[in-house]
C-alpha cells in the first residue's frame, strides 16, 4: 500500500523538466520549493499530477504537495519527488492525501470523515462520485476538526482516487 507523505513550501521556480538526453520533453515540469523544514526541494510534476481545482500554479504560491514514500527517489540534493497530487494553500484550509478504511478513517487513524450533504465528492477529472468513498485513496480538504483521537470532520471537498 502506498504511503503519501505531504510536503509545504512557497514555490520559487516552474521549468520544462529535461529529458535524460537533455532535450526539453515539454510533457513534465521541475517545480523548485522553499520548505521550512528541507529547505529547497524540487517537485516533479507530470500530465498525471492532480491538481486540485486545476488552479495554475506560479512562484510566490504556498503550496502542499502529496508524493509516494515508497516509490524511489534520486539521492540527491535538493531533493527530487515525484508529486501525485498537489493543493494550492489557502486560509483555513487543510488538506489529507491517504487511503481511508470502511470507516472512513485514514491510515494513520489521525482523522475521520462525517460526510454530509454538503460535501462535494468527485473524481479527479470533475465528474461527481456516485459510490461510497471507502476503502478509496482520497484527498480531503477541509476547514476544521475535533480535538478527539481520530480527529471528526465534515470536509468541504473530497477527491477520489480509484487508482492511486
Amino acid at each position: 500500500m502506498a504511503s503519501f507523505f505531504p510536503i509545504t513550501g512557497t514555490i520559487s521556480q516552474i521549468e520544462p523538466m529535461q529529458s535524460s538526453s537533455n532535450n526539453w520533453c515539454g510533457c513534465s515540469l521541475l517545480i523548485s520549493i522553499s520548505t521550512t523544514c528541507q529547505g529547497m526541494v524540487n517537485l516533479v510534476v507530470t500530465p498525471y499530477t492532480y491538481i486540485f481545482n486545476q488552479e495554475p500554479l506560479q512562484a510566490g504560491d504556498s503550496i502542499t504537495a502529496f508524493y509516494d514514500a515508497s516509490a524511489p527517489a534520486p539521492l540527491i540534493f535538493p531533493p527530487q519527488y515525484r508529486v501525485t497530487a498537489i493543493v494550492k494553500n489557502t486560509e483555513g484550509r487543510m488538506v489529507d492525501f491517504s487511503y481511508y478504511d470502511e470507516n472512513l478513517v485514514n491510515a494513520a487513524g489521525t482523522l475521520q470523515l462525517n460526510l454530509s450533504g454538503d460535501t462535494v465528492i468527485a473524481y479527479p477529472n470533475g465528474q461527481t462520485f456516485f459510490g461510497s468513498p471507502a476503502d478509496h485513496y482520497l484527498l480531503v480538504l477541509y476547514s476544521s476538526s475535533t480535538r478527539s483521537v481520530p480527529a471528526l470532520t465534515n470536509p468541504d471537498a473530497v477527491v477520489v482516487f480509484c487508482c492511486a
